[in-house]
């Protein structure tokens, strides 16, 4: 029989999802930090959400797939997905009026926007997702004390150095060759281990819980330290006062682990509703951050004229926002499901294709 997944880890995926778009509410509004104020540093304070979410994602991804088959239907599935929210929005931004296909070679390429990288997210868990059977191989023929060291080396290279020496460029992503691809594979990693070797020091929720509320309070109060010293910061080469927003800061990697690890051990059983919900949040993510976005944030929702409010009300606007968009994304991608449902996974799952 087919195991139903508890819906601890499937409630985490839409929680995940929800902190993406708050994110993209701030990030994509075009806000300009001027000085701190109520509102500029609840922009920055939800900034830290999005790379968190990634971060819970492929936590989620390493920690299920490393007991998982890859299939090549499922990729199939993935990729036409992607097409499907793609051509569409191409289609309806020309209705807009601001996309153009004008060329053989333009309808040519909107076929392939994973090859184009018009979803970074999407094409980087693509990759991850080919990569897997053999990440596993890796993982599965490693004794612990290799594993628990590749995780630590890893880290090492492209969270603890770049957290310390970023201070002198603005950023963590630009040294040690680091990539987004790069840093979802040690996700990935640390996913997996946490599946085959549950990490003792969060074993219990209460532990979980302090260590993710002592990261995120380091990021705060990291606003208001780099901002009232910003003389001494640009100097070093920091002008960003949320510095810890990238996914492989430290403060961002232990409340990734702690938030996953909080989740773990909440103990729900199948929740049809909640696994349902759940099912839609990548198609959540490529219907408000695709070619459509800018006309969601800028015209939809006037997101910058509800940020420059110097008002914590503002907070309120971003949570409805962010539940308004994942409601409606959910409705169209169980559309999308049920068409696909009676076209592409009839086709794949025929007989004769199976031979």
């Amino acid at each position: 029989m087919k195991k139903e997944r508890k819906s601890n880890i499937e409630l985490l995926r839409i929680v995940a999802m929800l902190l993406i778009i708050s994110f993209h509410y701030v990030y994509k509004s075009g806000f300009i930090f001027e000085e701190l104020s109520i509102n500029s540093f609840i922009v920055k304070s939800f900034y830290m959400f999005g790379e968190l979410g990634v971060n819970i994602f492929i936590l989620i991804t390493g920690y299920f797939m490393i007991n998982s088959k890859f299939s090549v239907k499922k990729l199939i599935c993935l990729i036409l997905e992607v097409d499907f929210y793609y051509i569409i929005s191409i289609f309806i931004g020309q209705k807009l009026g601001f996309t153009q296909i004008d060329t053989i070679k333009d309808c040519f390429l909107m076929f392939f926007p994973t090859i184009l990288n018009k979803y970074w997210f999407i094409t980087a868990y693509i990759i991850l997702y080919i990569l897997s059977p053999y990440l596993n191989i890796l993982i599965k023929n490693m004794e612990r004390k290799e594993h628990k060291s590749l995780i630590i080396i890893s880290l090492l290279l492209w969270c603890i150095i770049p957290t310390f020496f970023g201070i002198f460029s603005n950023t963590t992503e630009n040294m040690m060759y680091y990539s987004r691809l790069i840093w979802l594979i040690v996700m990935y990693l640390v996913g997996a281990y946490i599946k085959i070797y549950p990490i003792k020091i969060f074993n219990k929720k209460r532990k979980a819980i302090i260590y993710s509320i002592f990261s995120y309070t380091v990021m705060l109060i990291s606003i208001v330290v780099i901002n009232k010293y910003k003389n001494i910061f640009e100097t070093l080469g920091t002008t960003e006062v949320a510095y810890f927003w990238p996914p492989n800061t430290i403060p961002m990697f232990l409340l990734s682990v702690s938030v996953f690890e909080i989740f773990l051990n909440i103990k729900i059983k199948c929740i049809k509703i909640i696994n349902i919900m759940a099912s839609t949040t990548l198609g959540i993510y490529m219907i408000h951050d695709g070619i459509l976005n800018r006309y969601i944030w800028d015209t939809i929702f006037k997101t910058n004229e509800h940020l420059s409010n110097n008002s914590w009300t503002i907070i309120l606007h971003i949570i409805s926002t962010a539940i308004i968009i994942f409601v409606f994304g959910m409705i169209i991608d169980l559309v999308r499901q049920f068409l696909e449902k009676i076209t592409i996974k009839k086709i794949l799952n025929s007989k004769m294709l199976d031979k």
